[in-house]
């Protein structure tokens, strides 16, 4: 224990002892010995019954509707129910859920998982193409749309079945307007005790399949990760766990957050199929009886108008999205004084978005972590004091979580050296679906190969460094585009950095990166300023060969990556 980390050891050894709520037990799985949480919910459904005594309070947020609790829930019971009668959906079958954020999204959720159905949620931002192939690989019958994804995905032609939320027109065969499913004369009359006792006859076993989430796909074909409900009820419960050790090391900022009186209430940012704004946010704050304000999608103009009107306490981005927040001409004029929680998460966090915490966020606690989709977004994380002190780490590890740092062939290296991280975690799935190769490559043992990057320092904070498959090797030297792309990125005119190999005839691969800037500041910067700005801080090898200075967006995904492949099919050697 370092004298740095001690006061979080000190809070996590309190709230994970025997007897503790969050109290740390031995389990063994498949041969492979895991540390999981022992009062953890059996399933997801337990898990989330805590969230049903808030009856009458404000759930949810989302344009001119305000959803109750009491109403969200007699929704999801509801879609159930008729799930079960209707439909004949039953345990392990995988039910899709294609559409934008909206509460219809999240109620169609609940009844999926109810009725002990699989969740699939899909990429909303996915073309025909990618979206029918995840049906494929998910082995969906049935899904839940809107009516954008039901003109993309076509259901009826693939022999699905659909309920299609805010519908235009008349439906397509098999199709089912939301609207009158909830409605139907067979369910409408029957009161909360009857709609419950239909749906409470189903026995969910913890190791029964719970939802199937798509990676992000920055690196290749989405895959399709399948977890159980141990996997995502141990999720949940680490993210309470570290949650509390992190109000013990932080008592004094929290408390003056809590007198002010203002009830929690969080903007979800990013999309509800993405697993930091399912887990992290959906799941966990239903469980715990706070609000949610819902963006249709990400729109720094619209956030910035919201944070205002709804006095928004907890925000939570990607680190593109909070640069670009703190950029937007509107953003001068917001409140940020009501936000007790500001974190960049998703993605590296580069070194300017410190600072613009510290400046533009200052009373709030700034925070960061690492985790993956695989992982149920378990991995590491640190909030408040820790932050400033640690700018660039991604945390502490999170309890039940072991990580490995390994070179090429999986031979581990010595502590600090960076290398690809493998991790070990009950929260971890055990495989995707429909995908052998994958399976055998990336999971041994109960370790998992993340393709990430990176080191534990002498304080066991880690830091990511990159992806795997970013590194550029310059004639033998090791160059992690993050890197760069971060000290680049410091420039004042410079709003995002995109940095990967090209060929090279004298060093098999060499750095190059591209800059966005604003159309008004392309006089601003040139190549030669990028180059000699890198070289005054990093070694001459890491100095980029070739610099293109752009005003065009960078092509995002739908969790606000940077596409790189994209990047540099645009701007690369032809």
């Amino acid at each position: 224990m370092s004298g740095f980390s001690a006061p979080f050891d000190q809070a996590i050894k309190a709230v994970t002892a025997p007897g503790s709520p969050f109290e740390i037990t031995s389990h063994q799985s498949g041969g492979v010995d895991y540390r999981i949480y022992a009062n953890a919910p059996k399933n997801l459904i337990e898990l989330l019954a805590p969230g049903r005594q808030f009856s009458e309070q404000e759930f949810v947020i989302y344009q001119d509707d305000r959803w109750s609790f009491s109403h969200f829930h007699r929704q999801a019971d509801l879609l159930g129910v008729q799930l079960i009668r209707q439909f004949n959906i039953g345990k392990g079958d995988r039910v899709a859920i294609a559409m934008r954020n909206c509460p219809e999204w999240m109620a169609a959720f609940l009844a999926i998982i109810s009725v002990g159905a699989v969740a699939v949620p899909l990429n909303s931002w996915g073309a025909r193409k990618e979206l029918q192939q995840s049906l494929a690989d998910a082995h969906c019958a049935f899904v839940f749309c809107d009516q954008q994804r039901l003109d993309i995905i076509q259901p009826q032609d693939l022999g699905l079945t659909a309920i299609v939320v805010h519908h235009q027109g008349t439906l397509p065969l098999n199709c089912h307007s939301y609207r009158d499913v909830i409605s139907d004369v067979s369910v409408m009359d029957l009161c909360e005790i009857e709609l419950r006792s239909a749906l409470s006859a189903i026995v969910i076993d913890r190791n029964d399949e719970a939802m199937i989430m798509f990676t992000s796909g920055t690196s290749g074909s989405p895959k399709a990760a399948l977890f159980t409900h141990f996997q995502c009820c141990q999720s949940m419960t680490n993210f309470e766990a570290v949650a509390a050790a992190a109000y013990m090391t932080n008592i004094d900022a929290y408390t003056k957050h809590l007198n002010s009186g203002r009830p929690s209430k969080a903007l979800i940012t990013v999309p509800l199929f993405h697993v930091s704004g399912l887990f992290a946010q959906f799941l966990l704050t239903l469980r715990g009886g706070r609000s949610l304000v819902l963006m249709y999608k990400w729109d720094p103009a619209v956030a910035c108008e919201l944070i205002t009107q709804e006095q928004i306490t907890i925000f939570v981005a990607a680190p593109s999205m909070l640069l670009e927040l703190a950029r937007h001409p509107k953003f001068s004029s917001v409140d940020t004084s009501t936000i007790s929680n500001v974190s960049g998460a998703g993605a590296a966090t580069p070194a300017k978005l410190a600072q613009l915490l510290k400046e533009k966020f200052s009373d709030s606690l700034p925070g960061s972590g690492w985790g993956m989709t695989e992982t149920g977004a378990a991995g590491a994380s640190l909030t408040g004091c820790f932050y400033d002190l640690k700018r660039g780490s991604s945390g502490f590890l999170n309890p039940i979580v072991d990580l490995c740092f390994c070179d090429e062939n999986g031979i581990e290296l010595q502590p600090g050296t960076p290398g690809e991280i493998w991790i070990k975690s009950p929260t971890t799935i055990a495989g995707y679906t429909n995908n052998p190769e994958a399976n055998e490559n990336e999971f041994k043992g109960g370790w998992f190969k993340t393709g990430d990057i990176g080191y534990l320092d002498s304080d066991k904070c880690l830091f990511i460094c990159d992806r795997a498959k970013d590194m550029v090797i310059r004639g033998g030297e090791n160059i992690f585009p993050v890197e760069i792309e971060n000290i680049i990125q410091s420039l004042p005119s410079v709003l995002e950095v995109c940095g990967f190999s090209i060929p090279s005839e004298q060093y098999g691969e060499e750095l190059m990166v591209v800059v966005r800037v604003a159309p008004e500041d392309l006089a601003q910067i040139d190549e030669k300023l990028v180059q000699e700005h890198v070289r005054g801080q990093l070694a001459n090898f890491k100095v980029p060969s070739i610099v293109t200075i752009t005003d065009q967006a960078f092509p995002l995904n739908a969790s606000n990556k940077v596409v790189k492949k994209q990047v540099k099919r645009l701007y690369g050697p032809q």
